[in-house]
């Protein structure tokens, strides 16, 4: 027995030692590849899971080290563009498969958004790596608010800004305002009601008095726009025309009077059909121009 189990131990030595070879060859290869032109080949994750045995978390940092020095190593650089298309799909490619071998690993997903939005105009590939992210530390509610941003800023979809930021106001150490800028995008998207149930939830959820007044006077503001858009959507399909005015939904019965906007502006009309307020810059996010 005792001669079996150390073969067995010598035998698993073996493999260790060909297997630190092989992850130091292929991290040779890695670096050989970066510097000349062609495809970004990147060792598939499922291969990698296998190779690395229980040194996941090692070649994990090796990976998101390889891609830091490599990224560092084209500051310098004179041409333009300073970064090649296939290079910056290596690095995708390279921080997605450090992030497969250890999801709850942080570091590659800060970079990749890091890198990938303000530079390589890659969006899609940073939301994806942060989403993956997100999925695993559920606790952390940076990698869905980043989310968030990026669909906000970058591709202006907000409706989906609107999703990951509520999701990360919901995680634990998140800033409350959150759930104000979530609504703030999700009104814009016409998703009014939405927006009421969300902000109400967050009520329920903050102890700061500061927060819960602000709250309340968001979703009384909302509400009002909420009375006014079901009424024109219902003249609307009445009628079959949009009505002009606040003053027609009045004489047909459909409101009594125009809601009180508790930030002191007027609701208004649009041709549209749209509903507004003179005071909109309180529900809706700002953007430099």
């Amino acid at each position: 027995m005792i001669r079996r189990t150390v073969a067995i131990a010598a035998f698993l030595l073996f493999l260790t030692f060909l297997h630190v070879i092989a992850l130091g060859r292929s991290t040779v290869e890695r670096k050989q590849l970066s510097r000349g032109e062609g495809s970004a080949i990147v060792l598939p994750s499922p291969f990698l899971k296998i190779a690395a045995l229980e040194f996941k978390g090692l070649v994990s940092d090796i990976l998101f080290l390889d891609s830091i020095a490599f990224y560092g190593g084209t500051l310098n650089r004179a041409e333009r563009p300073r970064v090649k298309e296939w290079e910056w799909q290596w690095l995708d490619k390279s921080l997605s498969a450090s992030s497969d071998l250890d999801p709850y690993f942080l570091d590659p997903y800060l970079f990749g958004n890091a890198i990938f939005t303000w530079e390589a105009g890659m969006i899609r590939e940073a939301n994806d790596l942060l989403t993956k992210g997100s999925g695993h530390r559920t606790w952390d509610w940076m990698l869905p608010f980043f989310t968030g941003f990026n669909y906000f800023y970058f591709l202006q979809e907000n409706e989906k800004a609107a999703e990951f930021l509520m999701e990360a106001s919901r995680r634990p150490s998140a800033d409350p305002m959150l759930a104000s800028i979530a609504s703030k995008l999700a009104f814009k998207e016409r998703k009014t009601e939405t927006s009421i149930q969300f902000l109400e939830e967050m009520l329920q959820r903050t102890d700061d008095e500061l927060s819960k007044q602000r709250f309340r006077k968001r979703i009384e503001a909302l509400r009002g726009i909420l009375l006014l858009e079901q009424a024109v959507a219902t003249y609307q399909k009445r009628y079959h025309v949009k009505p002009r005015s606040f003053e027609m939904l009045i004489a047909k019965g459909l409101i009594q009077n125009v809601p009180e906007d508790p930030y002191g502006g007027k609701f208004y009309l649009e041709p549209s059909g749209s509903v507004k307020s003179t005071t909109e810059r309180e529900l809706m996010p700002h953007r430099k121009k």
